[in-house]
């Protein structure tokens, strides 16, 4: 077993282990689907649902697009009216940060760790969340689905956070001082392909401990503002 190194970055996703989702993917991606005539209660739309829930952390066209068989125009309708449904529940106040969050960030950024956040989310989304919890002054990067190649499970927005935080600053980070930390198993699953030196569950979303540890958690914790107890 090779060295522990310092983390240096730590890359959270945001709903679910920073943001309190409390359905609203679901809610938003109902009012998407919606659009398409698929009926609320019926049971290809609770087959739908459950899809949704078992992907999250996964790029949202992606997901979409598998659930309506590559048929791009329909998922661009349920994207786009997905986006402007989850815009206005952020806007209306619907999401929230878990409670210590930013005096979290803070303590990290004293220790000289730097905050980055990975969504499934389109920008347009991200940014509303970031300037709505007003985090802007506290994160270093943030990167969206929309931004790269390939969504989670895929390592993409890992490998652009790591590289947007160190070249700025002439670093040469590594994966191995990097810690990953999600509430999903493509979370789990990115960090391993992207080689992180951490990959820390957390059980306040989305998908259960085993399943995380399934996935690839090298640990599992309540939530993510104890990150400190299993790195560093």
């Amino acid at each position: 077993m090779g060295l522990i190194k310092q983390t240096k970055l730590a890359i959270f996703d945001v709903a679910g282990t920073t943001a309190k989702d409390d359905g609203l993917v679901v809610k938003a991606f109902q009012l998407g689907i919606a659009t398409l005539g698929v009926e609320m209660g019926s049971p290809e739309i609770t087959k739908m649902t459950a899809y949704v829930n078992a992907t999250m952390g996964e790029r949202k066209m992606d997901v979409f697009l598998h659930l309506l068989n590559g048929d791009k125009m329909k998922a661009t309708m349920v994207h786009d009216k997905f986006i402007s449904s989850y815009v206005k529940l952020v806007k209306d106040g619907e999401l929230e940060e878990f409670d210590g969050i930013t005096p979290f960030f803070d303590e990290l950024r004293s220790k000289n760790i730097g905050i980055a956040i990975t969504t499934g989310f389109p920008r347009e989304i991200l940014d509303v969340i970031i300037d709505s919890l007003n985090w802007r002054r506290i994160i270093d990067v943030s990167v969206a689905a929309s931004e790269v190649s390939h969504g989670r499970p895929a390592p993409d927005m890992i490998i652009k956070a790591l590289q947007e935080f160190s070249v700025p600053k002439g670093e040469n980070l590594t994966p191995a001082e990097i810690a990953v930390i999600g509430d999903t198993k493509s979370d789990m699953q990115s960090g391993v392909t992207a080689g992180a030196q951490f990959i820390v569950g957390v059980k306040s979303g989305a998908h259960t401990k085993d399943e995380l540890f399934d996935a690839g958690a090298t640990s599992v914790i309540d939530l993510a503002t104890q990150l400190l107890t299993v790195v560093n």
